[in-house]
Formats: C-alpha cells, structure tokens, sequence
C-alpha cells in the first residue's frame, strides 16, 4: 500500500489562522502552531498509507496552488481540519476538490463535527465523512474500505444513509508516534517559547468541567498514558525539537499524573523547555515545583473575569480570592503566567468589565489575551444566545479576537470592542509592565518578538 497517498490539510486562509481542534481564531501577534488533529493522525495514517503534509497557513499557499497539488498528488484521501472561524471558505475549497477529482475521498475534522458532523453531510455533498474523534485507529478501517459497520470516531456515508458510532470513547488512548518530521515545525513560532524549534503534543483530550462559554468539557475527560507521550517526546529530541507547548485544554487536572511525566521526563533526560495550559484551580506545590524541574516556564490560565457573579453564571469554578492564590503560586516557583480573559459575556456590565480589567492589572502575569465573548458551537452560550435571539440560527462563523457578535445587556456591540481595547491598553501600556519586559530582553531575537506582537496588539 506504498502508492496509496493520503493528504493532511491545513486549508489556506487569508489571515494567519489556527485551528485548534475546540476553536479556531486569527493569530492577532507573532505565534501559530499546528494543528494538533493533524499531527496525531500523522502517526496513525502512517502505518499504512503514505503521508503528505499541507500546511497551506504557514507556507502561506493561496488556494490555486494548494488545488493544484491536490490534483496531482494521486491522493486516496483528503483529511482537512476546519474550524468556525473559517468553515465557509474550508468548505468551499472542498468542493472545488470534489468538482475536479469525484473519486478522492474528503474527510472533515474538527471537535464541531459531534454537534454539526451530521448536518454538514447532509449538506454538503463534497464531503464523505467526518471525525468525531482524531485519536481513533477505526479512520484506517474506512480508507480500506471496511465500511458494512459503524466505525468509531466517524460518521461516514455509506449505502443505506449517514453510518455513526453510537459508543463511547474510552477514558484512555494511545497513539502511535506522530511523523512530526512531515511539518515544517522550523517555522512554528510562540512569543512565550524559550527554545526554538517548538512543536505541540496532546497527552488528554476535552475537560472535566463544563464552563458555559467553551466546548472543551462537551467531548468528556480522556487521557493518554504516560509512557506512550514519552515515546512522542524522545522522537521530537532526536528530530532537535527543544521546545514543548502541551496543547491539552488543561494539562494539571491530576497531580499525580503530572508528576509521572515530569519525573519520567527528567530520568529520560528529555531537557525541553515548555509551557501548557493549566487550571487554577487544581495547582499545588508539589505539582508546580515537579513542572518547574522538568522544565516548565509558562502556564496558560483561565482567568475569564473578575467579578465573582459572571464567573458563578457561566460555570468558571474559581473566584477572584482563589484566582490571586493560583497566580501567587507560580510568582513563587517562578512560572510565568499567560491570563485568557473574556470581555462581553452577556449579563456583563461597565462595572464589571472593569472589575476585569482591574484584576488583571494588579496580578503578576506576564501576558494578558483579552477575548471577546464567541457563542461557539457545542457551548451552553450559544444555546444561550439562540433561545433570546441574539444570533440567527445559521450563524456559524466565529473568532473570538474580531469585534462582538452578541451584545450584553446594557452594553452595546461597539462598547463592548472599546472595553476590549481598554483592556489591552492598560495592561500592555502600564510603565512597571514596560519595564519589566525590557528587563527581559536578553537578544535581539527578544526584541523582535516584543516589538512584532506589540505592534500587532495595538493594531487591532
């Protein structure tokens, strides 16, 4: 089955965007990373096809190249991964595959396919299936042609109608090591890395809890063992990747768990230096000083809102007092701190965005992402915004770093975008901020960094 190619695609776009597996967005500074469905399905694929990588996002290739090549690929198959931010365009560009070439098969990913998978294929005549989850095995059973049954992880077309899995994933998944080499990882970038080159690794998948305004805890709790990211992480060494981001929703649910990989990295002596998104709530000495030794330096954190009622509303099970002792630890262990924010959640008020503002500029953190409020597909906001009227029901192209969509009580859309700017203002333009970050220059690398995603904050 040599011949037999399969195409990984990151569909172009005319905006520097990524598409994580729960969200997609415009990169509004200097970072972009891959997307991590990709990657894992690198490994899996490659057991029995050839693999071919498209990155058309970074290697900014506009759509007739990227056409071109798939015409003259001899592809088996297509795997496209796709996001609210740029589902129109993806689409688009699928059908112009399917025009041209009707015998390759085209194959949607992305965490959206649970709630819209079927309704997309019911639509959309160029696709033949989508993944419901990219960690299962059952993808290569459909490329052979084993389709008499229900595979797990897809919905697929088959003779008498849509075929679905009615099971449930299991709480554990291994994979197999992911071809990262097939990326351009050279070109990955992140303002917060130590070390170039970098890449991502998953080692769990969805969220144990049920925020209203994100789709993560929709898809369940799954993790992988330790040993089988261990496997991943000695390849991306051996490929000279030193840079690490653990792209899981939160990579610190348990503590024990976090200490096996930190130790087992340690004795394999896998020195990188990395970065992961973290819960406040769930941070304890023993496990940040265990991250802090295996080379941890920078810890994404929900943080949402400062005022306690919004975070009590929308599920966030956290409080401004527990906020300030998270970020308290990792001043201690020396861990920088990333704060994601979110401004105009309805029910959001002058006052309390401002609460919002406020706490970010008195919390030593060293990055601040001020996001506006997305009804994406799968969160309980948007089923939200649909039962009052604020969105029409065929809205499904969102990006939380663009102007609002939704409006929040007294404050207007165009209020909202200005509180958002307020934000970034006075987090970013604080003389003790400005300072501190000069401080940190240590090359001139640094400071093309700082100024490039300085100059792109303020762009917008």
């Amino acid at each position: 089955m040599a011949e037999d190619r399969v195409l990984l695609l990151n569909p172009p776009g005319d905006r520097l965007y990524i598409r994580d597996y729960y969200c997609s967005f415009s990169s509004k500074a200097n970072y972009y990373w891959p997307p991590q469905d990709l990657i894992v399905l690198s490994g899996i694929l490659s057991g029995e096809f050839a693999v071919d990588v498209e990155d058309a996002i970074i290697h900014k290739t506009g759509e007739s190249a990227c056409l071109e090549k798939i015409m003259r690929g001899n592809f088996r198959a297509v795997v496209f991964t796709t996001g609210t931010a740029t589902m129109k365009s993806d689409l688009a560009l699928m059908e112009k595959v399917k025009k041209e070439k009707p015998g390759i098969t085209v194959i949607a990913s992305a965490g959206i396919m649970k709630f819209i998978g079927r309704r997309l294929l019911e639509e959309q005549p160029a696709l033949d299936a989508v993944l419901l989850d990219f960690t299962e095995p059952d993808i290569l059973r459909y490329l052979r042609g084993e389709r008499s049954a229900p595979l797990r992880g897809l919905i697929y077309r088959g003779a008498g109608g849509l075929v679905e899995f009615a099971g449930e994933s299991s709480r554990e998944f291994a994979i197999p090591v992911p071809r990262h080499e097939l990326f351009d990882f050279r070109k990955y970038r992140l303002p917060i890395a130590r070390r170039f080159p970098f890449t991502v690794v998953v080692t769990s998948l969805g969220c144990p809890y049920h925020c209203a305004f994100c789709t993560a805890g929709a898809y369940g709790y799954r993790i992988r063992p330790v040993d089988n990211v261990i496997e991943e992480l000695k390849h991306l060494h051996e490929l000279g990747v030193r840079e690490i981001l653990f792209q899981d929703p939160t990579l610190t649910i348990n503590t024990g768990r976090v200490v096996e990989l930190c130790r087992k990295m340690i004795d394999a002596g896998l020195r990188f230096s990395w970065s992961a998104n973290a819960d406040l709530n769930a941070l304890n000495e023993e496990k940040v000083s265990w991250m802090k030794k295996a080379g941890c330096h920078t810890l994404s954190v929900g943080i949402e809102s400062g005022d306690d009622a919004m975070l009590a509303k929308y599920s966030k099970p956290i409080n401004a007092e527990k906020i300030r002792e998270g970020i308290g630890l990792l001043n201690k262990y020396k861990v920088r701190a990333l704060g994601y924010f979110i401004i105009g959640l309805p029910g959001e008020t002058r006052e309390s965005a401002l609460k919002t503002i406020d706490l970010a500029r008195r919390l030593r953190i060293d990055i601040a992402s001020f996001a506006i409020a997305t009804p994406d597909i799968g969160t309980r906001l948007r089923q939200e915004a649909l039962e009052k009227g604020w969105i029409p029901a065929d809205l499904s192209t969102f990006d939380s770093t663009e102007p609002p969509v939704i409006q929040s009580g007294g404050l207007s859309k165009e209020e909202i975008w200005e509180l958002r700017k307020k934000a970034v203002r006075a987090f970013y333009l604080r003389p003790s901020y400005i300072a501190r970050k000069a401080l940190q220059v240590r090359s001139f690398r640094d400071l093309r960094e700082l100024v490039s995603n300085a100059l792109s904050l303020f762009r917008n």
